[in-house]
């Protein structure tokens, strides 16, 4: 437990250090930072071991109302997926920024102080720490609004009228979620003086099922999930390497965080509750493949893709709940297997960006025949995003289609249907935009792109290549210790 109380602080007290430096040194020192926070996680892991034990670890800092503990830590494999998936992909982001955030950046040239950069990036990998360590509703809205805050600034952080609008409009949405969590903090308060993760099973029916709705509201607009989803595309104009943390392991992850910590948690949420989930899920997944077919932007198809497969995370809980355990599993599974594919992608189109200048499909053909590194990683993204066997999606993309035929439920029934057509709308157009920008002739851009990419953003796509091929190898043994073996 003392390795995790040193994963949750070191970010803190690095984001002050990063941005008391400012200039390049400040980058230097947050990769530092951002690495040692990833070795006190990992060492944090060891103290389970893949086991189904929950460590829970409570601080009676001051007493308030009537609540025994306000401050506490959790570690069980949840968190652990989680851990693994912030700290590691939040590393490679910052490393990767060493060489993106660039005078010689093509797609839009980034000059010092960088310090504010580093400062909200640390911090925003210690607010997510906290989100999933914290071992109460209560702790959980305290640093759920922290990524509000973060992602507000990050997002409007080229100042630019545009950047300026799209980070208030991410601000308001995601806080309309926030206040629902408010609320339905209120109603667990007054009605069971508890904020304990498990303290819906102890709600009468009709309060449980409002409570779980403002919950999954809030989760909903954190997620980017129908009808708060219009914020997460236009957050794009963001640097590269914030849109990747945010899609793949930040932000939007929380709220698919807390669906699975409440369905966990809590032995008694199906029917209605459940339904109400897989319901707003499939829409979403439908909406955004669909949308996928009008986007140019490289960056903005990614967006949508994501706003999809939070939706295939959120689609396996809501199975889950009404008791298929494999859904279940593939809804956890998938966030591992998603997080590292997707921000593999991201931050491959961040590359082909600083090296031409755009990220037009439209004015990108023959990457292949320039990036060949660059290439690969979208490509293997690419397949993993979609499901294509042996790479990583379809191991947990199978469990959720095979969940939704194992309860034998017509609604189900149709929602895996609609799933399977949802996946292969995304692959055809998948297929479609990687051989429109990366074989053929090499367009103009490609031609006067410059091969000068930095070492940190090489070296980071390389690792996050690896990682990505293997995260079903690192995400599975916590998956199936969850579940209490399978």
């Amino acid at each position: 437990m003392n390795f995790l109380i040193l994963a949750l602080i070191t970010p803190f007290i690095g984001c002050g250090l990063a941005y008391i430096f400012r200039g390049r040194l400040s980058g230097i020192i947050a990769s530092i930072i951002a690495l040692i926070t990833v070795i006190f996680s990992i060492f944090s892991l060891y103290e389970i071991s893949f086991s189904k034990i929950m460590i829970s670890y409570d601080v009676s800092l001051f007493k308030w109302l009537n609540t025994e503990s306000i401050f506490g830590l959790l570690c069980d494999p949840l968190t652990s997926i989680m851990l693994i998936l912030i700290t590691i992909v939040g590393f490679f982001v910052i490393f990767y920024s060493l060489g993106y955030m660039s005078p010689l950046n093509a797609d839009h040239a980034f000059y010092q102080p960088y310090g504010s950069y580093y400062f909200l990036m640390l911090l925003f990998i210690g607010a997510m720490i906290g989100i999933v360590t914290a071992n109460n509703f209560l702790q959980v809205f305290f640093f759920w609004e922290i990524t509000t805050l973060c992602s507000w600034a990050l997002i409007s952080y080229t100042k630019d009228k545009k950047a300026s609008f799209s980070g208030l409009k991410a601000f308001i949405m995601t806080h309309i979620g926030g206040l629902c969590f408010l609320v339905a903090l209120a109603i667990m308060y007054t009605q069971l003086q508890s904020f304990d993760f498990s303290c819906l099973d102890l709600l009468s029916t009709n309060s449980k099922f409002i409570v779980f709705t403002l919950l999954f509201f809030a989760a909903s607009a954190k997620s980017a999930q129908i009808p708060l989803f219009t914020w997460l595309p236009d957050a794009m104009v963001a640097p590269t390497p914030v849109s990747a943390y945010l899609h793949a392991a930040a932000m939007v992850k929380a709220g698919v965080y807390l669906m699975a910590r409440t369905y966990i948690s809590n032995a008694t949420l199906s029917g209605n509750p459940a339904f109400l989930m897989g319901t707003i899920a499939i829409l979403t997944m439908i909406v955004s493949v669909i949308l996928y077919y009008f986007q140019d932007d490289l960056k903005k198809l990614l967006a949508y893709s994501t706003i999809g497969h939070l939706g295939y995370i959120l689609f396996g809980v809501s199975l889950g709940m009404l008791g298929s355990k494999t859904g279940g599993m593939g809804g956890v599974f998938h966030i591992i297997n998603h997080g590292f594919a997707k921000g593999l992608l991201f931050l491959s189109v961040g590359a082909i960006a600083y090296a031409t200048g755009s990220k037009s499909i439209k004015e990108l053909k023959g990457v292949s025949k320039k990036f060949p590194l660059f290439t690969t990683c979208f490509l293997a993204g690419m397949f993993a995003i979609v499901g294509v066997p042996p790479f990583s999606g379809f191991w947990s993309k199978f469990m959720i289609f095979t969940g939704a035929f194992e309860l034998k439920n017509s609604i189900t029934n149709t929602f895996g249907l609609l799933a399977i057509f949802e996946s292969i709308l995304a692959f055809c157009w998948y297929i479609f935009v990687g051989h429109r920008v990366f074989f053929g002739e090499a367009s103009e851009k490609v031609i006067k792109a410059s091969n000068n990419i930095p070492f940190s953003m090489n070296f980071s796509l390389i690792c996050l290549l690896i990682l990505s091929v293997i995260s079903p190898l690192i995400g599975y043994p916590f998956v199936k210790a969850l579940f209490g073996g399978y």
